[in-house]
């Protein structure tokens, strides 16, 4: 037991120093917008957004939430976990609230793999629900973003920003087709084997999705999930504040910017979504008064949802410590 503390111990420094470079980043790119942006414009453009479009907007998000609950579901399912959808959905609200309100660097997905599978303690095919639902996300986000540019060529892909980070996206995509291509090989599988246990078993588990009516209908769900949840959802609020949006080049853009802001650089995105919005959107003809204030739509519309995991969080954290 003892020999085991060093190692806790570095993970626990490590997480908090991952922790206190994302709270850094936070406020660095919130300042940076602070001095940059002129606020009363923003304030102005959501006073005078439409509240039945706003309606709309929120509608496609909480459909896109029970998209995403239904993806996390079937691969629960997949895996033979005893879970229903009604608890899925209890987790994912959960989830959601701690992401938003309780923000470390045990976030909503780590909350969702152990409470899947503290019950069954099948915590690596709990992990790899969670990871593999991310993962296909990242790729139908990835296609649709490369579907659209092309659609919209001359406002994406004829410009060099956006050009650049479609070769950085397509070279990431060749590596994982090819990594997929060449895992049975027998020199990878002695590498494989050089491997630390616990990641040999979660290989093991992400492998075993490897199946292709359960990829396609996965991907499938998740693509669709991320034009009502994504796409839809932040066309409705550009549209409350009476902004004209060129629907190719947007589509694209949106996409990228998911792309980008799930990058692990600040506390829940904070600071690092809005200026993506702040900065992307502008180059297709959008104003960046707008882009901010759909930014801001958005951060607050994920808030409110979120309030509603607090129920479902803190009575697991009850039973939590009444077996502790």
């Amino acid at each position: 037991m003892e020999s085991c503390k060093p190692s806790l111990e570095r993970k626990s420094l490590k997480g908090r120093a991952f922790l206190a470079f994302k709270t850094v980043m936070a406020v660095v790119l919130i300042t940076l917008l602070v001095r940059e942006v002129d606020w009363p414009k923003i304030w102005g453009e959501v006073s005078q957004a439409s509240m039945p479009l706003l309606l709309v907007a929120f509608v496609l998000y909480v459909v896109g939430i029970f998209m995403c609950i239904e993806r996390w579901w079937r691969a629960a399912q997949f895996k033979k976990f005893a879970m229903t959808f009604r608890n899925a959905t209890e987790f994912y609200f959960a989830g959601l609230f701690l992401n938003n309100f309780l923000p470390s660097f045990f976030g909503g997905d780590a909350y969702q793999s152990y409470i899947l599978g503290k019950s069954e303690k099948r915590y690596p095919a709990a992990i790899s629900t969670v990871m593999f639902t991310r993962f296909i996300g990242l790729w139908a986000t990835m296609a649709l973003f490369f579907v659209f540019g092309l659609l919209g060529y001359p406002a994406i892909f004829a410009r060099p920003l956006f050009a650049w980070f479609g070769i950085l996206a397509l070279l990431f995509m060749v590596a994982n087709i090819t990594l997929t291509l060449v895992y049975a090989h027998p020199r990878c599988q002695k590498l494989f084997d050089r491997l630390p246990g616990r990641m040999r078993k979660f290989l093991k588990e992400i492998d075993r999705y490897a199946k292709w009516r359960f990829l396609r209908d996965n991907f499938s769900l998740a693509a669709v999930f991320a034009l009502v949840g994504v796409g839809l959802f932040n066309l409705m609020l550009f549209y409350a504040l009476g902004e004209k949006v060129p629907i190719f080049p947007y589509l694209s853009t949106v996409f990228l910017i998911s792309l980008v802001s799930s990058l692990p650089v600040s506390i829940n995105n904070i600071g690092f979504k809005e200026w993506a919005y702040y900065t992307f959107f502008p180059l297709i003809g959008i104003r960046p008064e707008a882009a901010l204030a759909v930014a801001l739509l958005v951060r607050f519309i994920q808030i409110l949802v979120s309030v509603a995991g607090a129920p479902f969080f803190f009575r697991e954290k009850k039973a939590y410590g009444t077996e502790g």
